[in-house]
Protein backbone atom coordinates (compact mmCIF):
# COMPACT_ATOMS: atom_id res chain seq x y z
CA UNK A 1 0.00 0.00 0.00
CA UNK A 2 0.97 3.48 -0.44
CA UNK A 3 0.00 4.64 2.69
CA UNK A 4 -1.78 7.92 1.27
CA UNK A 5 -0.71 11.00 -0.45
CA UNK A 6 1.15 13.71 1.48
CA UNK A 7 -1.52 15.80 2.37
CA UNK A 8 -3.06 13.06 4.39
CA UNK A 9 -0.55 13.10 6.99
CA UNK A 10 0.03 16.73 6.59
CA UNK A 11 -3.84 16.92 8.42
CA UNK A 12 -2.33 14.10 10.89
CA UNK A 13 0.29 16.01 11.68
CA UNK A 14 -2.53 19.56 12.17
CA UNK A 15 -4.49 17.47 14.57
CA UNK A 16 -1.94 15.91 16.62
CA UNK A 17 -0.09 19.08 17.66
CA UNK A 18 -3.37 21.09 17.80
CA UNK A 19 -4.02 18.06 20.21
CA UNK A 20 -1.34 18.19 22.01
CA UNK A 21 -1.66 22.14 22.60
CA UNK A 22 -4.69 20.92 24.26
CA UNK A 23 -3.39 18.18 26.18
CA UNK A 24 -0.97 20.71 27.85
CA UNK A 25 -3.46 23.24 28.67
CA UNK A 26 -5.94 20.74 30.37
CA UNK A 27 -3.71 18.75 32.10
CA UNK A 28 -2.39 22.31 33.83
CA UNK A 29 -5.95 23.49 34.52
CA UNK A 30 -6.79 20.57 35.74
CA UNK A 31 -4.35 19.57 38.79
CA UNK A 32 -0.68 21.81 37.14
CA UNK A 33 0.41 18.55 35.99
CA UNK A 34 0.34 16.79 39.70
CA UNK A 35 -1.20 13.64 37.90
CA UNK A 36 2.18 13.41 35.81
CA UNK A 37 4.42 13.65 39.12
CA UNK A 38 5.84 10.09 41.05
CA UNK A 39 6.40 10.00 44.65
CA UNK A 40 9.85 8.36 44.76
CA UNK A 41 8.85 6.49 48.27
CA UNK A 42 7.45 3.37 46.37
CA UNK A 43 4.15 2.07 46.23
CA UNK A 44 1.68 4.65 46.89
CA UNK A 45 -2.12 5.71 46.72
CA UNK A 46 -2.61 6.73 42.87
CA UNK A 47 0.34 4.88 41.30
CA UNK A 48 -2.07 2.78 39.11
CA UNK A 49 -3.46 6.52 37.63
CA UNK A 50 -0.34 7.71 36.77
CA UNK A 51 0.99 4.47 35.34
CA UNK A 52 -2.47 5.14 32.81
CA UNK A 53 -1.60 8.71 32.48
CA UNK A 54 1.92 7.83 31.61
CA UNK A 55 0.47 5.34 28.81
CA UNK A 56 -2.24 7.90 27.62
CA UNK A 57 0.60 10.54 27.19
CA UNK A 58 2.96 8.04 25.32
CA UNK A 59 -0.13 7.13 22.85
CA UNK A 60 -0.23 10.86 21.60
CA UNK A 61 3.19 11.62 22.02
CA UNK A 62 4.24 8.72 19.36
CA UNK A 63 0.99 10.02 17.12
CA UNK A 64 2.85 13.36 16.86
CA UNK A 65 5.96 11.88 16.01
CA UNK A 66 5.08 9.33 13.55
CA UNK A 67 2.59 12.02 11.59
CA UNK A 68 4.70 15.04 11.52
CA UNK A 69 7.67 12.82 10.52
CA UNK A 70 6.01 10.99 8.24
CA UNK A 71 4.25 14.04 6.75
CA UNK A 72 7.83 15.37 5.75
CA UNK A 73 9.40 12.36 4.08
CA UNK A 74 6.36 12.13 1.76
CA UNK A 75 6.66 15.54 0.93
CA UNK A 76 10.30 15.09 -0.06
CA UNK A 77 9.29 12.29 -2.04
CA UNK A 78 6.65 13.55 -3.96
CA UNK A 79 4.50 11.37 -6.46
CA UNK A 80 5.81 9.01 -9.01
CA UNK A 81 3.42 8.55 -12.78
CA UNK A 82 3.14 5.18 -13.11
CA UNK A 83 2.90 3.04 -16.73
CA UNK A 84 -0.75 3.62 -16.79
CA UNK A 85 -0.37 7.07 -16.64
CA UNK A 86 -2.01 7.53 -12.99
CA UNK A 87 0.21 9.77 -10.79
CA UNK A 88 0.15 8.34 -7.15
CA UNK A 89 2.53 9.25 -3.96
CA UNK A 90 6.07 7.22 -3.47
CA UNK A 91 5.59 3.77 -2.56
CA UNK A 92 7.60 3.66 0.93
CA UNK A 93 9.58 1.00 -0.32
CA UNK A 94 11.03 3.57 -3.16
CA UNK A 95 12.40 5.59 -0.86
CA UNK A 96 15.88 7.08 -0.89
CA UNK A 97 18.04 5.41 1.37
CA UNK A 98 18.06 8.62 3.59
CA UNK A 99 14.58 8.85 4.00
CA UNK A 100 13.92 4.31 4.37
CA UNK A 101 16.57 4.68 7.33
CA UNK A 102 13.87 6.58 9.28
CA UNK A 103 10.48 4.71 8.64
CA UNK A 104 11.41 1.66 10.37
CA UNK A 105 11.48 4.12 13.55
CA UNK A 106 8.32 6.09 12.42
CA UNK A 107 6.28 2.59 11.88
CA UNK A 108 7.71 1.47 15.23
CA UNK A 109 6.26 5.13 17.17
CA UNK A 110 3.35 4.28 15.39
CA UNK A 111 3.03 0.80 16.79
CA UNK A 112 4.25 1.55 20.21
CA UNK A 113 1.47 4.27 20.30
CA UNK A 114 -1.45 2.17 19.23
CA UNK A 115 -0.09 -0.20 21.48
CA UNK A 116 -0.60 2.04 24.64
CA UNK A 117 -4.20 3.15 23.07
CA UNK A 118 -5.00 0.03 23.52
CA UNK A 119 -3.95 -0.36 26.75
CA UNK A 120 -6.06 2.57 27.88
CA UNK A 121 -9.04 1.40 26.35
CA UNK A 122 -8.88 -1.93 27.66
CA UNK A 123 -8.46 -0.66 31.09
CA UNK A 124 -11.76 1.29 30.70
CA UNK A 125 -13.75 -1.21 29.18
CA UNK A 126 -12.87 -3.48 31.73
CA UNK A 127 -13.12 -1.20 34.64
CA UNK A 128 -16.53 -0.65 33.75
CA UNK A 129 -17.17 -4.80 33.59
CA UNK A 130 -15.79 -4.84 36.96
CA UNK A 131 -18.33 -2.75 38.48
CA UNK A 132 -21.06 -3.65 36.71
CA UNK A 133 -20.82 -7.45 37.64
CA UNK A 134 -20.43 -6.71 41.55
CA UNK A 135 -21.72 -9.25 43.52
CA UNK A 136 -22.64 -9.68 47.19
CA UNK A 137 -19.46 -9.38 48.10
CA UNK A 138 -17.73 -6.16 46.87
CA UNK A 139 -14.19 -6.95 45.02
CA UNK A 140 -10.95 -5.09 44.92
CA UNK A 141 -9.77 -4.05 41.46
CA UNK A 142 -6.48 -5.62 41.97
CA UNK A 143 -7.90 -8.49 42.63
CA UNK A 144 -10.46 -9.30 40.38
CA UNK A 145 -10.79 -11.27 37.13
CA UNK A 146 -11.89 -8.18 34.97
CA UNK A 147 -7.72 -6.69 36.10
CA UNK A 148 -6.42 -10.22 35.22
CA UNK A 149 -7.99 -9.62 31.89
CA UNK A 150 -7.11 -6.15 31.67
CA UNK A 151 -3.12 -7.51 32.54
CA UNK A 152 -3.59 -10.10 29.84
CA UNK A 153 -4.56 -8.02 27.15
CA UNK A 154 -1.37 -5.42 28.32
CA UNK A 155 1.12 -7.84 27.36
CA UNK A 156 -0.42 -9.08 24.29
CA UNK A 157 -0.90 -5.45 23.27
CA UNK A 158 2.87 -4.05 23.95
CA UNK A 159 4.53 -7.30 23.23
CA UNK A 160 2.14 -8.16 19.48
CA UNK A 161 1.95 -4.24 17.78
CA UNK A 162 5.76 -3.59 17.94
CA UNK A 163 6.51 -7.34 16.99
CA UNK A 164 3.65 -7.25 13.88
CA UNK A 165 5.80 -4.03 13.00
CA UNK A 166 9.24 -5.66 13.16
CA UNK A 167 8.56 -8.75 11.80
CA UNK A 168 7.05 -7.46 8.71
CA UNK A 169 10.14 -4.53 8.30
CA UNK A 170 11.53 -6.17 5.08
CA UNK A 171 8.96 -4.89 3.11
CA UNK A 172 8.20 -1.76 4.56
CA UNK A 173 4.24 -0.92 2.47
CA UNK A 174 3.54 -4.63 3.66
CA UNK A 175 5.10 -3.46 7.25
CA UNK A 176 2.50 -0.51 7.54
CA UNK A 177 -0.52 -2.69 6.15
CA UNK A 178 0.23 -5.22 9.12
CA UNK A 179 0.48 -2.23 11.84
CA UNK A 180 -3.04 -1.03 10.20
CA UNK A 181 -4.80 -4.27 10.04
CA UNK A 182 -3.49 -5.95 13.49
CA UNK A 183 -4.05 -2.47 15.68
CA UNK A 184 -7.70 -1.69 13.75
CA UNK A 185 -8.31 -5.07 14.43
CA UNK A 186 -8.27 -4.95 18.20
CA UNK A 187 -9.33 -1.43 18.23
CA UNK A 188 -12.74 -2.45 16.64
CA UNK A 189 -13.02 -5.93 19.25
CA UNK A 190 -12.77 -3.53 21.93
CA UNK A 191 -15.02 -0.79 20.93
CA UNK A 192 -17.77 -3.14 19.90
CA UNK A 193 -17.39 -4.78 23.65
CA UNK A 194 -17.78 -1.67 24.61
CA UNK A 195 -21.25 -1.44 23.49
CA UNK A 196 -22.70 -4.03 25.83
CA UNK A 197 -21.03 -1.81 28.32
CA UNK A 198 -23.35 0.92 27.35
CA UNK A 199 -26.08 -1.09 27.13
CA UNK A 200 -26.23 -1.51 30.67
CA UNK A 201 -25.13 1.58 31.84
CA UNK A 202 -28.06 3.23 32.31
CA UNK A 203 -29.75 0.47 34.57
CA UNK A 204 -25.97 0.97 36.84
CA UNK A 205 -26.89 4.53 37.22
CA UNK A 206 -30.48 4.02 38.08
CA UNK A 207 -29.01 1.70 40.61
CA UNK A 208 -26.16 4.31 41.86
CA UNK A 209 -29.37 6.48 42.44
CA UNK A 210 -31.45 4.25 44.19
CA UNK A 211 -28.63 3.41 46.73
CA UNK A 212 -28.20 6.72 47.67
CA UNK A 213 -25.50 8.12 45.39
CA UNK A 214 -24.67 12.18 46.03
CA UNK A 215 -26.17 14.04 42.87
CA UNK A 216 -22.69 14.84 42.06
CA UNK A 217 -22.01 11.59 41.21
CA UNK A 218 -24.81 10.34 39.36
CA UNK A 219 -24.58 13.22 37.18
CA UNK A 220 -20.67 12.43 36.73
CA UNK A 221 -21.73 8.69 35.56
CA UNK A 222 -24.20 10.47 33.17
CA UNK A 223 -21.66 12.83 31.61
CA UNK A 224 -19.30 9.93 31.36
CA UNK A 225 -22.28 7.82 29.26
CA UNK A 226 -22.89 10.64 27.34
CA UNK A 227 -19.31 11.02 26.49
CA UNK A 228 -18.35 7.41 26.18
CA UNK A 229 -21.97 7.09 23.39
CA UNK A 230 -20.25 9.69 21.20
CA UNK A 231 -16.51 8.18 21.50
CA UNK A 232 -17.90 4.88 19.92
CA UNK A 233 -18.64 6.67 17.14
CA UNK A 234 -15.22 8.14 16.55
CA UNK A 235 -13.62 5.22 17.68
CA UNK A 236 -15.69 3.35 14.75
CA UNK A 237 -14.90 5.92 12.50
CA UNK A 238 -11.14 5.82 13.35
CA UNK A 239 -10.82 1.62 12.78
CA UNK A 240 -13.31 0.56 10.23
CA UNK A 241 -11.88 2.80 7.64
CA UNK A 242 -8.16 1.66 8.59
CA UNK A 243 -8.81 -1.99 8.76
CA UNK A 244 -10.74 -1.70 5.40
CA UNK A 245 -7.72 -0.31 3.96
CA UNK A 246 -5.17 -2.79 5.67
CA UNK A 247 -7.05 -5.34 4.81
CA UNK A 248 -6.61 -4.88 0.96
CA UNK A 249 -3.35 -3.70 1.45
CA UNK A 250 -1.73 -7.02 2.74
CA UNK A 251 -3.89 -8.95 0.13
CA UNK A 252 -4.18 -8.67 -4.00
CA UNK A 253 -5.37 -7.12 -6.52
CA UNK A 254 -5.41 -3.90 -4.43
CA UNK A 255 -8.73 -2.42 -5.51
CA UNK A 256 -8.74 0.16 -2.73
CA UNK A 257 -4.91 1.26 -2.42
CA UNK A 258 -4.16 1.71 -5.86
CA UNK A 259 -7.29 4.04 -6.32
CA UNK A 260 -6.57 7.98 -6.18
CA UNK A 261 -9.38 8.77 -3.75
CA UNK A 262 -10.04 5.67 -0.94
CA UNK A 263 -6.90 5.86 0.13
CA UNK A 264 -6.73 9.42 1.27
CA UNK A 265 -10.49 9.62 2.52
CA UNK A 266 -10.11 6.65 4.74
CA UNK A 267 -6.79 7.67 5.94
CA UNK A 268 -8.42 11.34 6.39
CA UNK A 269 -11.69 9.58 8.37
CA UNK A 270 -9.03 7.80 10.54
CA UNK A 271 -7.07 10.46 11.84
CA UNK A 272 -10.08 12.27 12.41
CA UNK A 273 -11.76 9.76 14.43
CA UNK A 274 -8.52 9.27 16.03
CA UNK A 275 -7.57 12.50 17.68
CA UNK A 276 -11.93 13.21 18.28
CA UNK A 277 -11.81 10.21 20.30
CA UNK A 278 -8.42 10.98 21.82
CA UNK A 279 -10.09 14.18 23.31
CA UNK A 280 -12.99 12.37 24.93
CA UNK A 281 -10.72 10.14 26.49
CA UNK A 282 -8.70 12.93 27.53
CA UNK A 283 -11.91 14.89 29.55
CA UNK A 284 -13.20 11.47 30.44
CA UNK A 285 -9.78 10.60 32.29
CA UNK A 286 -8.98 13.69 34.16
CA UNK A 287 -12.27 15.29 34.31
CA UNK A 288 -12.79 18.94 35.54
CA UNK A 289 -14.74 20.65 38.31
CA UNK A 290 -15.11 24.20 37.17
CA UNK A 291 -17.20 24.68 40.48
CA UNK A 292 -14.42 23.59 42.23
CA UNK A 293 -11.60 25.15 40.54
CA UNK A 294 -14.09 28.44 41.11
CA UNK A 295 -14.38 28.09 44.82
CA UNK A 296 -18.00 27.75 44.43
CA UNK A 297 -19.35 25.24 47.44
CA UNK A 298 -23.10 25.08 48.22
CA UNK A 299 -24.83 26.78 51.40
CA UNK A 300 -26.19 25.17 54.31
CA UNK A 301 -29.21 26.72 55.12
CA UNK A 302 -29.05 27.72 58.97
CA UNK A 303 -32.50 26.46 60.82
CA UNK A 304 -32.11 28.91 63.19
CA UNK A 305 -33.29 31.54 61.07
CA UNK A 306 -35.48 29.56 59.19
CA UNK A 307 -38.95 31.03 59.31
CA UNK A 308 -41.76 29.43 61.72
CA UNK A 309 -44.36 29.51 58.94
CA UNK A 310 -43.73 29.33 55.15
CA UNK A 311 -44.60 32.95 53.29
CA UNK A 312 -48.25 33.87 51.98
CA UNK A 313 -47.00 34.64 48.31
CA UNK A 314 -44.72 31.32 48.54
CA UNK A 315 -44.16 29.26 45.34
CA UNK A 316 -45.88 26.29 45.05
CA UNK A 317 -43.08 23.92 43.80
CA UNK A 318 -44.88 20.72 43.13
CA UNK A 319 -46.20 22.10 40.27
CA UNK A 320 -44.36 23.30 36.99
CA UNK A 321 -44.50 26.02 35.50
CA UNK A 322 -45.73 26.60 32.30
CA UNK A 323 -42.99 26.19 30.00
CA UNK A 324 -41.91 23.53 31.77
CA UNK A 325 -40.95 20.58 29.00
CA UNK A 326 -39.75 17.53 30.41
CA UNK A 327 -36.96 15.76 28.71
CA UNK A 328 -37.30 12.85 26.34
CA UNK A 329 -33.88 11.48 27.79
CA UNK A 330 -34.16 8.41 29.39
CA UNK A 331 -30.51 9.26 31.37
CA UNK A 332 -32.16 12.91 32.77
CA UNK A 333 -35.19 11.23 33.42
CA UNK A 334 -33.51 8.54 36.02
CA UNK A 335 -31.62 11.55 37.54
CA UNK A 336 -34.94 13.26 38.15
CA UNK A 337 -36.97 9.94 39.41
CA UNK A 338 -38.15 10.89 42.77
CA UNK A 339 -36.91 9.75 45.85
CA UNK A 340 -38.72 6.78 47.68
CA UNK A 341 -40.75 7.87 49.92
CA UNK A 342 -39.90 8.08 54.00
CA UNK A 343 -39.94 4.76 56.33
CA UNK A 344 -41.18 4.26 59.67
CA UNK A 345 -38.26 5.79 61.20
CA UNK A 346 -38.21 8.88 59.00
CA UNK A 347 -34.88 9.96 61.02
CA UNK A 348 -32.93 7.87 58.54
CA UNK A 349 -34.12 9.19 55.36
CA UNK A 350 -32.30 11.66 53.56
CA UNK A 351 -35.31 14.26 53.01
CA UNK A 352 -35.41 17.87 53.37
CA UNK A 353 -36.81 18.21 56.67
CA UNK A 354 -33.16 17.08 58.01
CA UNK A 355 -29.97 19.08 57.79
CA UNK A 356 -27.37 17.30 55.63
CA UNK A 357 -29.76 15.58 53.94
CA UNK A 358 -29.30 15.41 49.37
CA UNK A 359 -26.06 17.25 50.13
CA UNK A 360 -23.17 17.47 47.73
CA UNK A 361 -20.54 14.84 48.28
CA UNK A 362 -18.25 18.08 50.14
CA UNK A 363 -16.86 18.25 53.44
CA UNK A 364 -19.45 19.17 56.28
CA UNK A 365 -17.68 20.87 59.17
CA UNK A 366 -20.14 18.34 61.64
CA UNK A 367 -18.63 15.48 59.73
CA UNK A 368 -16.29 13.27 61.75
CA UNK A 369 -15.31 9.65 60.86
CA UNK A 370 -18.08 9.22 58.52
CA UNK A 371 -20.65 10.46 60.52
CA UNK A 372 -22.73 13.29 59.66
CA UNK A 373 -24.61 15.21 63.12
CA UNK A 374 -27.65 16.08 62.03
CA UNK A 375 -31.04 17.00 64.28
CA UNK A 376 -34.88 16.67 63.44
CA UNK A 377 -36.75 19.36 62.65
CA UNK A 378 -40.69 19.34 63.57
CA UNK A 379 -43.16 21.26 61.74
CA UNK A 380 -42.71 25.13 61.64
CA UNK A 381 -39.12 25.07 62.19
CA UNK A 382 -39.14 23.66 66.02
CA UNK A 383 -35.99 21.41 66.43
CA UNK A 384 -35.72 18.55 67.91
CA UNK A 385 -32.05 17.83 69.31
CA UNK A 386 -30.81 14.00 68.49
CA UNK A 387 -29.43 11.83 70.73
CA UNK A 388 -27.44 9.77 68.13
CA UNK A 389 -25.39 10.51 65.09
CA UNK A 390 -26.44 9.01 61.72
CA UNK A 391 -24.34 7.66 59.18
CA UNK A 392 -25.06 8.37 56.08
CA UNK A 393 -22.37 6.14 54.31
CA UNK A 394 -21.15 2.46 55.03
CA UNK A 395 -17.86 2.37 55.98
CA UNK A 396 -15.52 -0.58 53.85
CA UNK A 397 -12.90 -3.08 55.23
CA UNK A 398 -10.57 -5.11 53.29
CA UNK A 399 -10.09 -8.92 54.57
CA UNK A 400 -7.07 -10.42 54.55
CA UNK A 401 -8.67 -14.36 54.40
CA UNK A 402 -11.61 -13.18 51.45
CA UNK A 403 -9.28 -10.54 49.68
CA UNK A 404 -12.34 -8.44 49.42
CA UNK A 405 -13.97 -5.19 50.51
CA UNK A 406 -16.53 -5.75 53.26
CA UNK A 407 -19.18 -3.67 54.24
CA UNK A 408 -18.54 -2.27 58.08
CA UNK A 409 -21.94 -1.44 59.21
CA UNK A 410 -22.83 0.91 61.76
CA UNK A 411 -26.06 2.42 63.61
CA UNK A 412 -28.44 4.25 61.18
CA UNK A 413 -29.14 3.93 57.42
CA UNK A 414 -26.25 3.28 54.72
CA UNK A 415 -26.16 2.87 51.53
CA UNK A 416 -24.51 -0.71 49.54
CA UNK A 417 -22.26 1.51 47.25
CA UNK A 418 -18.52 0.28 46.00
CA UNK A 419 -16.20 2.76 47.26
CA UNK A 420 -14.99 3.17 43.56
CA UNK A 421 -18.71 4.65 42.98
CA UNK A 422 -18.91 6.25 46.17
CA UNK A 423 -15.56 8.34 45.39
CA UNK A 424 -15.88 8.09 41.64
CA UNK A 425 -13.46 10.37 39.64
CA UNK A 426 -12.47 8.66 36.49
CA UNK A 427 -11.76 5.31 35.47
CA UNK A 428 -8.23 5.21 36.13
CA UNK A 429 -8.48 6.93 39.66
CA UNK A 430 -8.62 3.59 41.47
CA UNK A 431 -6.99 2.86 44.63
CA UNK A 432 -4.84 -0.42 46.34
CA UNK A 433 -5.03 -2.25 49.14
CA UNK A 434 -2.71 0.12 50.79
CA UNK A 435 -5.64 2.82 50.53
CA UNK A 436 -8.25 0.74 52.44
CA UNK A 437 -8.22 -0.16 56.87
CA UNK A 438 -7.31 -4.10 56.69
CA UNK A 439 -9.05 -6.42 59.01
CA UNK A 440 -6.47 -7.94 61.39
CA UNK A 441 -6.16 -11.57 60.98
CA UNK A 442 -8.67 -13.80 63.21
Amino acid sequence: MGGGSPTVFLLWSVLSTLFYCFLIFHLWNYDRFKCLSWNQSGRQPGAFKRFMSYTYIATLTCLVIFSVTIATLKFKEGYILTPTGQLTPMPLQSFSPGHRKWLLTVLLALSIGWACELVTHLEELTFWLFLLNQGPTTRLWFDSDEFKLWIWGTLFAILGMPLTTFVSRRDLDLCLAWTLLVGSSASTATTLSFLYVLSRFPAFIRRVKEDGATPNIVLRLVLFFHLNCGRIIFRLLFSIPLFALALDGVQGPHTINSSQFWPDFLLMLGGIGAFVSSAITLLVFFPRSLTQELGYTVAVANPATAPKTPPTDSIDLSRPPASFHPSKDPILDIVRTPSPQPSADSRHDPSPEYEGGNLPNTAHPDSLDGHLRVRAREPHGVETPRSADVPYTESYVFDRRSRSLVRSRSEGHGTGLHPYVREFQSPIDVYDVDDVHILPDR
